[in-house]
């Protein structure tokens, strides 16, 4: 029997393990290796307070030290079920079945794709889904941002912000993004390219161009970018919380108070995967902090 487990080992949920393990919790992190955290695919983070300019790739590895250093269990098995049973949870996963007093999920969110050719490849090589993280390296160079909503339409002026030349593509005639950012858009006269879809994305070792096709006539163009934003939205990786009734918004983010406390008695939520409106690292692992210790005063209440 487990005090917690956390699964997801995202910014969120290390910091959960590392909390509750500080707590004398029994923890367990249970870690799905085939669905990676977002924050691996960040070239370069240079917001999180005392770590500037590291990759995401390496900001994981010292968030892993930490938990290795004051001996946390992490597992690489992905979860398949999750049941209740009066104040306890089986947590079924590929390997073994576990038995726990509290959850945290903090299993994440993944950024929605084109699903075009030359996505994949380029991947921190000129496409990138988040402007805030990237936006910086884009500096007097030409930049083209997939999207019409509020995260494209911030991502544009982020950009135009810091000095790139950058072009919206949108696939319909209108925007969705609130007023007050479409009036900042058109006020500062930033390119639209109305009724266009990307179809490929084009490059060597860098991303150098992307196809777009208009909807209507069915044309192609090739725009010369150094690099691609694709700001579709983000999907949550939430399915597991629909085995124990826990309550999502509409977009599938998990509902949470505060506390990162569900309408589920002993399970929290933490990061991406939750209904909170900053997706950045900081974010999550300020969530991971506070479920964990929400957990613990949960826990003890049941001792």
């Amino acid at each position: 029997m487990w005090d917690l487990i956390i699964i997801g080992g995202g910014p969120a949920g290390i910091t959960a393990g590392i909390f509750a393990v500080r707590r004398a919790l029994k923890t367990l992190i249970l870690e799905d290796i085939t669905a990676p955290s977002q924050a691996m695919e960040a070239q370069i983070i240079d917001n999180y307070p005392g770590l500037p300019d590291i990759s995401g790739i390496d900001f994981m590895e010292k968030l892993k030290e930490h938990a290795k250093k004051l001996n946390i269990e992490i597992r690489e098995e992905r979860v398949l079920s999750l049941l209740k049973e009066k104040n306890e949870f089986k947590v079924k996963t590929e390997k073994n079945e576990y038995e726990t007093k509290a959850i945290i999920i903090a299993t994440g969110a993944r950024y929605r794709k084109a699903l075009i050719p030359g996505e994949s490849e380029f991947v921190g090589k000129g496409v990138s889904y988040c402007p805030t993280c990237d936006a910086p390296f884009y500096k007097d160079k030409k930049v083209a941002v997939i999207g019409g909503g509020d995260s494209a339409v911030s991502g544009v002026l982020l950009l135009k912000e810091i000095g790139a030349d950058v072009i919206l593509i949108h696939r319909r005639n209108e925007l969705r993004a609130v007023e007050s950012l479409q009036k900042k858009l058109f006020e500062l006269k930033i390119k639209v390219k109305w009724n266009k879809i990307p179809v490929e994305i084009k490059g060597k070792d860098f991303v150098n161009s992307l196809i777009v096709q208009d909807v209507n006539t069915k044309e192609k163009e090739e725009i010369p970018v150094d690099g691609v934003f694709i700001c579709i939205g983000t999907v949550p990786t939430s399915e597991l919380a629909k085995d124990l009734g826990i309550e999502m918004d509409e977009n599938g983010f998990i509902k949470v108070n505060k506390n990162q406390e569900t309408n589920v008695k002993g399970v929290f939520a933490a990061g991406d995967c939750c209904d909170n409106p900053l997706k950045q690292i900081i974010s999550a692992c300020s969530d991971g902090a506070i479920a964990s210790t929400s957990a613990y005063k949960y826990i003890r209440e049941l001792k």
